[in-house]
């Protein structure tokens, strides 16, 4: 295939195209903001490129030769295929065109993810939007870092703090209250507040040993002055809530993973450990699908937030969780 040698200017061709429609550099002019004298070296230039005269000239007129009108032709696929190039390029600079991949996992990808994507496949219903479960913190970042994914949801408890890799911006998303759930016949009024060590008898259920939220735990009970008895563990909220609600012991959960099973209460904290979420790009990562999907999770996050106020027995007066300024 024969190299392109770029000696054709969009402009002149778009020149070309008036002066042949309107049949001289004059009326071309005027169509086109410019003077007489600029059309006139626009198409004497784009003769020069192409090496062949486009117009033969009278006295006092002009039309277009063979050569000129076969280029015209060309011209109009050129200045077609140009056009629809643009408003291709203007739908990806406005993020209705374009991919994003989503990595994320556990409790935000359970509440926050889906009302996002409900809300981005409403306005941006060409943008190639997809979610891939990606469960571990350090996995979830070098993804993001190797561009395996585009944006990563992570999580950062109060008591264990994460990395901050170059190259990564970790933006701050929502912060939200650590409860204890226990089983509903256990419990005090939702709502009201008590201290960590009130539990110090109690068998508890936590994350994995080793995991960010087990650390947490462990620390938030050292803190409050007790060695906490743990029958059982997992990462998984759902069995951790299945197990609480059956009495095998109670749990410190994320208030995302609370859930709405009224066989669970849970108990607010008076000085409560947090967890906080993030969302991770890559600093020079300028898909504008970024910042539309960074906006929508916020929004699901202030759902969530004024679904929680009213969703237990009780009004709570401050909310679990709260936005993270930008």
């Amino acid at each position: 295939m024969r190299l392109v040698k770029g000696n054709l200017n969009i402009i002149n061709l778009r020149t070309l195209q008036m002066v042949i429609n309107t049949g001289s550099h004059t009326a071309a002019a005027k169509k086109l903001g410019y003077t007489t004298s600029a059309v006139s070296q626009q198409i004497a230039a784009l003769e020069k490129a192409l090496g062949v005269d486009l117009f033969e000239r009278g006295p006092r007129s002009l039309w277009p030769t063979p050569a000129g009108l076969a280029m015209s032709s060309h011209a109009d696929v050129i200045l077609r295929q140009v056009a629809r190039a643009e408003d291709e390029m203007h739908a990806y600079a406005s993020g209705s065109q374009g991919s994003l991949r989503i990595g994320a996992s556990g409790t935000a990808a359970a509440q926050l993810v889906p009302r996002a994507l409900s809300r981005l496949a409403m306005r941006y219903a060409t943008a190639d939007i997809s979610v891939e479960d990606i469960s571990l913190q350090k996995g979830l970042a070098n993804s993001v870092l190797e561009g395996l994914t585009d944006l990563g949801i992570i999580y950062e408890y109060s008591r264990v703090p994460i990395p901050r890799p170059e190259g990564l911006v970790l933006q701050p998303l929502l912060d939200e209250e650590l409860v204890v759930i226990s089983a509903a016949h256990s419990a005090g009024k939702t709502g009201d507040k008590v201290p960590l060590e009130d539990f110090a008898r109690e068998n508890w259920i936590t994350n994995e040993a080793g995991s960010a939220g087990a650390e947490n735990f462990l620390e938030s009970c050292q803190q409050a002055g007790f060695e906490p008895n743990i029958g059982f563990h997992s990462n998984d909220f759902d069995v951790i809530r299945g197990l609480v609600k059956e009495t095998i012991g109670i749990a410190l959960v994320p208030a995302l993973a609370l859930g709405i099973d009224r066989g669970i209460a849970f108990h607010r904290l008076t000085d409560p450990p947090r967890r906080k979420i993030h969302v991770a790009y890559r600093a020079s990562d300028m898909n504008p699908l970024l910042g539309v999907t960074i906006s929508a999770l916020r929004e699901a996050a202030e759902d969530f937030i004024d679904w929680t106020t009213d969703a237990f027995e009780v009004h709570l007066d401050q909310p679990v969780a709260s936005i993270l300024a930008e």
